[in-house]
């Protein structure tokens, strides 16, 4: 067996692995879906990622170890696993940018420029991946590849459409939820924004390194025999647990009707400092910062909100005090029902 029937076996058995592992946070998942009578953005591209990338790691197999495909049999089948698996990716990129409009409170420049990224990187990842591909069979195996004299393999373009996006995405929502914990030029940044952050960045470096790695092999800097299987399998791995990182119940947090109560007797404690710079989050500087409910908008994201020390002027009336809940720092991309 040679390097590159290796990795693909690897890749293989990463993926089915994680995929099983996930069934019982999938099921959540879709259970909460059902009970809403409802299926959010979050889980319909969720389970896009999940089930194309399925179906483009298997169409793979059998294309790279079939012995029976002719030039007849190859045409029609020689696109699906590379159609398949950029379906699935611009899956993940979605769900990259509703979580960070989410975490940036649905911040007007970020939503659109982040927006006219996406926009401007499908027909890019779309152009890597069918520009001069054709079918090629060796000793009875189908693949699509470019076989145009002296051209690179245009898949190049793909990954790196890729990853640019992600970074920014990824820089974007680092960005907002640093600046979200200052407090008194100290950070403090609450466990589930540590949270936030960490699978976000493992999320960005885990792909990235394995792009980054197909794109130095088809440009023949480097030679292993790795495949496209080995960034699709880490990218589903990545993207699932991205998505049900949040999605797991903990005991230890009260149930969302109970939080949803709290936090309606608490919110009208909540102040804003007047001052404030454009284009970044509304939110006192207090002391006192107890995360205490998730509020599902109709967009399908839910909203973490925040108490914090009052800070208005003394005698401030109460109904002079305004909180921005939609522009609140704190969000949560995925949909759920426990607190976090």
């Amino acid at each position: 067996m040679d390097r590159a029937s290796i990795f693909r076996v690897i890749s293989f058995t990463l993926a089915g692995g994680d995929i099983f592992q996930t069934i019982p946070g999938t099921y959540r998942l879709y259970k909460k879906q059902w009970k809403a009578r409802s299926i959010s953005p979050i889980c319909f591209l969720y389970a896009m990622v999940r089930y194309l990338t399925i179906i483009s790691l298997v169409s793979n197999g059998v294309g790279f170890f079939g012995k029976t495909f002719t030039d007849k049999t190859c045409k029609p089948f020689y696109m699906l696993p590379n159609v398949t698996a950029m379906l699935a990716g611009m899956a993940v990129q979605g769900i990259i940018y509703i979580r960070t409009c989410a975490i940036s409170g649905r911040d007007v420049w970020v939503t659109r420029l982040l927006g006219l990224l996406l926009l401007l990187n499908l027909p890019v990842q779309v152009f890597g991946i069918v520009y001069h591909r054709d079918p090629s069979v060796i000793n009875g195996n189908c693949k699509g590849k470019v076989l145009v004299p002296g051209e690179p393999d245009w898949n190049i373009v793909y990954y790196l459409a890729h990853m640019v996006f992600d970074w920014v995405a990824c820089c974007t929502a680092t960005f907002w939820l640093v600046w979200a914990s200052r407090s008194h030029n100290t950070f403090n940044i609450p466990k589930f924004m540590q949270r936030v952050l960490r699978q976000g960045l493992l999320y960005t470096v885990a792909v990235s390194f394995a792009n980054l790695w197909v794109v130095l092999e088809f440009t023949a800097v480097i030679t292993t025999g790795v495949g496209a299987t080995l960034p699709l399998a880490v990218v589903l791995i990545s993207a699932q647990h991205l998505v049900l990182g949040t999605q797991r119940p903990h005991s230890d947090h009260p149930s969302s009707s109970e939080a949803l109560s709290a936090a309606r007797d608490r919110s009208r404690s909540f102040g804003l400092n007047s001052a404030r710079t454009p284009g970044f989050p509304a939110f006192a500087h207090g002391s006192s910062r107890n995360l205490t409910d998730i509020e599902l908008q109709s967009s399908g994201i839910y909203v973490l909100n925040e108490t914090y020390a009052h800070t208005s002027p003394p005698g401030t009336p109460r109904s002079a005090v305004k909180f921005d809940a939609q522009r609140h720092p704190y969000y949560d991309a995925t949909p759920q029902h426990k607190t976090v």
